[in-house]
């Protein structure tokens, strides 16, 4: 096998494998991930449930972005190193839009915007450069290019609003942010009726892969959080959520990868977005999870319970890592099967942990927190028991 370095595109008729992923489409990954986690980091700044929607439409904007420039990437026959050098630029672009997130300002900063103006500006110039790629069928693609590229200008004349203008008493920041997320997004879904579609099915199994392979990197990332945080420190000032942290990571790679990651992109449309949609709710929800076990593996008792009750983390990530992990479940089987029998259990359990930790104060949430992230656990072992009885 060749390593990464050596790695070149194949020509289009031998279709993609693992061994021929191009070494940008990897580096890209690690990137985005890091984004997912300092975007994630913005809720300790100002921990209420509005942010926590911003941070869900920062991800989705973010991992539109990844979507797009990886799945290009992959079906493109060549990449040459101007492809390199607008890559090398997104990158930076995606970091520094992460940045101006992770501070707790939102895109009120202009860097933020201007940032997310170019990386957008960037994947439609790497869309259109790998037009010939998909076929003779460009309508899409055509499509991708225009709203790509309506985003990034909607995020260009963000970066001129003033922070402080409002419409109807909303900063207008945050309806420029929406919109350009919402527009991005809509871009992004242009890929999968081109994706489905019959001359791109031999990449199915590598376009898996690489939905895979962002979850396993955002589990990987999780133990760098875990030294960051407390390696420095000498001591844990909370071990049960260090212990949660590790076992967090366990139950979510159990729950996905010896079954559900084999599973391809199906050729009905519908499913295929059902399946972009539940593996979003995913890495979404699991980087939120993984950010705040982490954050309370390093918070000593005395600041927890200086939080607001508004603030508080809840169980309520680890009950959408359980829907996610039901969904595809449903998607798999089509049927109500013995594995989604545990997944639809413990999305039951978990969601009234979620919502008895609303009303709760700080310790009492925490605790349920715990509860849950054992529950999930529960769900992970079951779920491979079952996976195995199934296989003899």
């Amino acid at each position: 096998m060749e390593s990464v370095s050596q790695v070149t595109k194949q020509p289009m008729g031998t279709g993609l494998n693992p061994s021929n992923i191009p070494w940008f489409v990897l580096f890209f990954d690690l990137v985005v991930v890091a984004a997912f986690s300092q975007t994630a980091k913005m809720y300790q700044a100002n921990p209420t449930w509005v942010t926590s929607a911003f941070v869900a439409g920062c991800i989705m904007l973010i991992y539109s972005i990844w979507a797009v420039t990886t799945i290009e990437s992959l079906v493109s026959a060549v990449e040459t190193w101007p492809h390199r050098i607008i890559g090398f630029v997104q990158m930076s672009a995606i970091i520094l839009a992460a940045l101006s997130l992770g501070h707790g300002k939102g895109l009120q900063n202009a860097w933020g915007f201007a940032a997310l103006s170019v990386a957008l500006g960037c994947s439609a110039v790497l869309t259109g450069l790998h037009r010939d790629a998909w076929g003779p069928r460009n309508s899409h693609l055509r499509r991708r290019v225009v709203l790509l590229t309506f985003a990034s200008l909607i995020f260009f004349a963000g970066a001129w609003v003033s922070p402080s203008l409002t419409w109807g008493g909303v900063e207008f920041s945050n309806l420029v942010f929406f919109a350009g997320a919402g527009v991005t997004i809509a871009g992004a879904l242009t890929l999968i009726p081109q994706l489905v579609d019959s001359s791109s099915r031999v990449r199915a199994h590598v376009i898996q892969e690489r939905f895979g392979l962002i979850l396993l990197i955002v589990l990987g990332d999780s133990f760098l959080l875990l030294l960051t945080s407390v390696g420095t420190d000498g001591a844990i000032p909370q071990p049960a959520f260090f212990v949660a942290s590790v076992v967090l990571v366990f139950a979510i790679w159990a729950l996905y990868f010896p079954a559900l990651a084999e599973t391809e992109i199906s050729t009905q449309l519908g499913r295929s977005y059902a399946r972009l949609g539940a593996h979003f709710l995913l890495v979404l929800s699991s980087t939120v999870a993984i950010v705040a076990c982490t954050w309370m593996t390093k918070t000593p008792t005395a600041e927890l319970l200086r939080i607001s009750d508004e603030g508080t983390w809840t169980s309520l990530p680890l009950a959408s890592i359980a829907g996610a992990i039901l969904w595809m479940t449903l998607l798999r089987d089509r049927r109500l099967s013995a594995p989604a029998v545990v997944h639809l259990v413990g999305v039951v359990i978990i969601s009234t942990l979620a919502i008895l930790g609303i009303p709760a104060d700080s310790m009492q949430s925490y605790g349920l927190l715990l509860a849950a992230v054992g529950v999930l656990c529960i769900q992970a072992l079951l779920a491979v028991l079952l996976t195995r009885k199934a296989i003899t």
